[in-house]
């Protein structure tokens, strides 16, 4: 009856999933400004050089720790600091929506804390000069990627602007905390912020960036909270050793299931062959369901495609008598489909957790709920025929 229950769970998280994917075939073909030839090789560019410097900051951060002894707590937790706050403030700057404001705000951030270790309180906070050098190479890198990007007119007055920002605002200490400059290089250039409004882009360009954030979020967030729990342990009571074991909790259970799995292979046998004969009808209705599914996923597709051209045919209209007013709401409108499309894919994320959880449970507890059935059984069967 368990088995049975289980079976119910996950054949309503599968119709969830379905109706979630469902999402995916439709085609939204919004009529936004693409980015310029000059703006995507920004963007991508500037994105290029956050991964070089978090992995150079990263090296002489790993070279900075040998130098100390583990129980020299104080620089220990600078180093850790330093990589955090670095890294986390370099992401604020580079993944941002304008590809100038994040080539502008990245290289500000990056003479910032150049001009930290070496003319600030942090040039003598480490016994080495790994910090000094890998800073002073990363601001040089950072002014060449500007000028391969800017005109020689506008890279001479922005390196000028960067100076003067830099001076005004350097860092205080090891939190780093970043001033936004692009709003400030507006005013500069007189650039009024209205005109310097950019747009989203094209739908796939809008999702390439959407893709980079979560790539970005899916690489180095493991990392820094790992920095964060050890900056916690070399601060407070407990050890590096408690922390680690908490950590490896997981991976002795995962072990010792996979033991049990080895040193079992007849039980395992019956058991594939039981949910074998168990989950046919289950993957019968699976495959009933999922026909229907694509069934009226292709008759929606094709009522909204008409739907999409009706529409298309009357925004055409709409433009021709008001045109100004309707480029003045398009960004508003594409901005929309993007948080709509952002709204779907976590739906269908979720959606996607659940299956993969109901799938665990599954995995690891039908065994046991098998296992102890037909415990059950035998026991029942060893004492009839001793009654």
């Amino acid at each position: 009856m368990s088995f049975r229950r289980l079976s119910s769970v996950m054949m309503t998280c599968l119709a969830l999933l379905l109706s979630g994917c469902s999402l995916l075939e439709i085609k939204i073909d919004s009529q936004t400004v693409p980015l310029t030839q000059q703006e995507l090789n920004m963007r991508i560019m500037t994105r290029e050089y956050a991964q070089q410097f978090f992995a150079q900051v990263e090296q002489a951060a790993d070279v900075l720790h040998d130098r100390y002894e583990s129980r020299d707590k104080v620089h220990q937790s600078y180093i850790l600091l330093w990589k955090i706050n670095a890294e986390e403030g370099l992401q604020a700057a580079a993944y941002q929506v304008s590809p100038m404001a994040s080539l502008i705000d990245t290289w500000v951030f990056t003479h910032q804390m150049n001009q930290f270790f070496h003319h600030g309180p942090g040039k003598d906070l480490f016994i080495s000069d790994e910090a000094k050098l890998v800073s002073a190479h990363l601001a040089k890198e950072v002014d060449k990627l500007a000028q391969s990007l800017l005109k020689k007119e506008v890279y001479s007055k922005t390196k000028l602007f960067v100076a003067n920002f830099v001076e005004k605002y350097p860092f205080a200490d090891l939190s780093m905390i970043r001033t936004p400059a692009y709003r400030a290089w507006l005013e500069a250039s007189q650039i009024n912020e209205e005109d310097a409004v950019t747009t989203l882009g094209t739908m796939p360009e809008a999702i390439g960036d959407v893709s980079d954030r979560l790539s970005l979020v899916s690489e180095q967030t493991p990392k820094i909270m790992t920095w964060k729990a050890q900056l916690l342990a070399l601060n407070s009571s407990a050890s590096i050793e408690q922390v680690n074991a908490a950590l490896n909790s997981l991976k002795v259970t995962s072990e010792s299931l996979k033991d049990f799995i080895d040193n079992n292979p007849e039980y395992m046998r019956n058991l594939a062959e039981q949910m074998a004969v168990e989950l046919q009808p289950l993957v019968e209705d699976i495959d009933q369901k999922t026909e229907e599914r694509l069934t009226q996923l292709s008759e929606e597709r094709q009522a909204l495609e008409v739907m999409v051209a009706r529409e298309r045919q009357e925004i055409a209209q709409i433009i021709t008598s008001e045109r100004e007013k309707f480029a003045k709401d398009l960004d508003h409108v594409s901005q929309e489909v993007v948080n709509l499309a952002m709204d779907k894919l976590i739906e269908l994320v979720k959606s996607t957790i659940i299956y993969f959880i109901v799938f665990i449970l599954v995995i690891f507890f039908a065994p046991l709920i098998l296992g102890y059935t037909l415990g059950k059984r035998s026991a029942v069967k060893a004492k009839t025929k001793s009654a």
